[in-house]
């Protein structure tokens, strides 16, 4: 044996007599311990993100120095002493702390420290993965910026820093970014950065404070990596407000190199380019747009500031862009909120000052979008529009719904799913589009998904809102159809919420279980009822008299109706009922048909099937059961919300009941199976 084996055999027999390994596996348990404990309290205690990582480092920092002292010290009783040089073997009574009824305890310790989780959570392991680790890595959510004082001005300012980062943050393409909308709800909430960026599904989050003082702005900034807690990137910005602008365009290409994501040239251009040189026109702007995911047929109410920020700056294009997609809107080709030719030259105004400030816009291109949209509905320039728009737009939720929306209008379902799905990916908290996922997957009779949606919609508005819930009821009948299963659906509803909220529910309720008198003083009893619905329950409770004076009441609202406005479609239909229901067939037939030659499935696959359904409604009334049965067979091959179910259930369509091609129609469309 050579010397320096010698004197490692002597260290380590020296190490063993002064008892430092088990002083060394003491320390590492009792670490290990307080480590489980802190990792299980730390969080109902609400201690900072950075307790666990700061306990860890200081028990890391005490190992040598536990290792040192059991070396150089020892229990005697005269009290602690320095330990002989020689090779005396120590015991328990020098070191209590290293006895082997320590050590069992200590491992007794920590074997319930690591089953605690598995019976609290028999679903969580020590090797369970990080949900955050299936988030793409340059993803990255937004979060509302906060004033550093509780100002309205600088709330107001806050919300506009936040909303243009965010802004420019959407324009790179390589990055996921949250909308504003699923972000805003997290303004003034106490969640942690993991629970915020799993809920939102992102693995980075920007936080960040703002002060405005005179014309000296300070932006705080701070990228976190929700996974590690790791500081990916922070910066403090002291600078005037006219620089505002280049802050924001600062702050996304930092971001964006953080995040090892790539800008084309293309991408730098837009988020450098300046909107305009005019502070209080981009602050009226931006007031405009704060406002901007608000219900959509309030954004009348909204249009004076983008008016009053062209008066600060007439060359400011936004403003334009947005008055002309507001104008199109309350048109929607004659048969809108404000159906006026006035209202689409208007748009047609705005649109062509937008075109004459920057053709090739992005905003301008989404302008063109809505204008043929809603102008014409011209959906196959509009999707166009929409498609260029997003080329430098690619994380822009309403623009990924604007063109679902005009797909599915143009029978291109599958792909109008997908895009919406999205842009819900993008804005899981906005939810409209929720809503509107739901809705879709309904129509194609995708029942498990519209109840996944139903079940995320219900979750963004925890108060439960009637409006939201109903959604159950719909979905119930088209799963199952069982009057038994509805029932318990709508006592749910009832004892939760007001039963005046529930009067669309309620109606057909009573209408699926044929609860005639039921259904008509409710119909009685609110506004929710038509002249057409109200005579068709007296016609049914035997009340035919009067019930014929409802309908010619029916008839005139919408001779009425099409005489002040000829574009408005659905009163065509309405017409055509109200006359089949006053013996006039012919003439009903004839309105029914006008009905699906201006709106045809060609023109607009959504409306051209309601026209569909008011035709074949029409045969029905009319005896014509095999024209009704031919219309029928077409409608359920295509998206819509009849459902086989409904057809099973109401009353309305008790006339081709027995008609054997209609029990084989039904056989056919199980609403159960059939996926369209």
């Amino acid at each position: 044996m050579s010397a320096s084996q010698g004197n490692l055999s002597k260290l380590i027999q020296e190490l063993r007599n002064r008892r430092v390994f088990r002083v060394s596996t003491v320390y590492i348990g009792i670490s290990f311990a307080l480590i489980e404990v802190s990792d299980i309290l730390f969080p109902m205690m609400n201690a900072a993100d950075w307790s666990l990582k700061a306990l860890v480092i200081i028990l890391l920092l005490g190992f040598p120095l536990a290792i040192a002292l059991a070396w150089m010290f020892q229990v005697t009783p005269d009290g602690l002493r320095r330990s002989p040089t020689s090779g005396e073997k120590q015991t328990p009574e020098h070191k209590p702390m290293t006895s082997n009824t320590i050590i069992i305890a200590l491992l007794i310790i920590i074997a319930v420290l690591l089953a605690y989780p598995r019976f609290t959570n028999p679903d969580s392991s020590p090797t369970r993965e990080n949900p955050l680790s299936n988030f793409d890595s340059k993803s990255v959510a937004v979060l509302p910026f906060t004033p550093f004082t509780k100002t309205v001005e600088d709330e107001s300012f806050a919300d506009g820093v936040h909303d243009d980062i965010l802004t420019q943050l959407s324009k790179i393409g390589e990055l996921k970014v949250i909308s504003r909308t699923s972000v805003m709800r997290y303004k003034e909430t106490t969640k942690g950065i993991p629970e915020i960026a799993e809920e939102l599904g992102v693995e980075n989050l920007l936080e960040g404070s703002v002060r405005r003082a005179g014309d000296q702005v300070r932006i705080v900034a701070q990228l976190i990596n929700a996974k590690t807690d790791e500081h990916l990137w922070a910066e403090t910005y002291d600078r005037q407000y006219a620089d505002i602008f280049a802050i924001q365009s600062d702050v996304a290409q930092k971001i964006a190199r953080a995040l090892k994501a790539k800008l084309t040239p293309q991408e730098k251009r837009y988020i450098e380019t300046k909107p305009t040189e005019n502070q209080k026109a981009w602050e009226l702007y931006v007031r405009g747009e704060l406002l901007w995911d608000a219900d959509i047929l309030e954004r009348d109410s909204i249009a004076v500031f983008y008016e009053q920020a062209l008066d600060h700056d007439p060359d400011f294009l936004l403003p334009y862009t947005k008055l002309a997609a507001i104008h199109a809107f309350a048109y929607f080709d004659g048969s809108g909120a404000d159906p006026r030719p006035t209202r689409l030259e208007q748009a047609q105004k705005m649109l062509s000052r937008a075109i004459e400030i920057d053709p090739n816009a992005s905003e301008t291109h989404r302008a063109q979008g809505y204008f043929y949209y809603y102008g014409s509905r011209d959906y196959q320039r509009a999707l166009e529009e929409f498609s260029i728009a997003q080329v430098s737009q690619p994380n822009n939720s309403d623009l990924l719904a604007a063109k679902a929306f005009v797909q599915r209008r143009l029978g291109q379902w599958d792909e109008s799913l997908e895009n919406l799905q999205q842009a819900v990916s993008l804005d899981p908290n906005d939810g409209n589009k929720v809503r509107q996922v739901r809705d879709m997957a309904y129509m194609m009779h995708q029942w498990d998904l519209s109840e996944r949606y139903q079940g995320q919609l219900s979750a963004i508005h925890s108060d439960n809102e009637s409006e939201t819930e109903i959604g159950r009821y719909y979905i119930e009948l088209a799963q199952s159809g069982d009057l038994g299963k509805l029932q318990a659906v709508l006592e749910q509803l009832m004892a939760k919420f007001d039963p005046n909220d529930l009067m669309e529910v309620r109606v057909m309720h009573a209408e699926f279980t044929r609860d005639f008198e039921g259904w008509l003083a409710l119909e009685m009893s609110d506004t929710l009822g038509s002249y057409w619905t109200i005579g068709n329950l007296l016609e049914l409770t035997g009340k035919k008299e009067m019930a014929q004076s409802y309908f010619d009441t029916a008839r005139m609202e919408a001779e009425n109706a099409i005489e002040e406005n000829p574009k408005d479609w659905e009163f065509y239909g309405e017409l055509g009922v109200s006359l089949a229901k006053l013996g006039k067939f012919e003439e009903a037939i004839e309105w029914g048909k006008k009905e699906v030659d201006l709106m045809s499935l060609t023109r607009d696959r959504i409306s051209g099937v309601v026209a569909l359904e008011d035709l074949a409604e029409i045969y029905m009334i009319c005896g014509m059961q095999d024209e009704a049965i031919d219309l029928y067979s077409k409608i359920l091959t295509m998206p819509g919300y009849l459902s086989t179910t409904w057809l099973k259930l109401s009353p309305q369509y008790d006339s081709l009941r027995e008609h054997p091609r209609f029990i084989a129609l039904l056989n056919k469309y199980d609403s159960k199976s059939d996926q369209i």
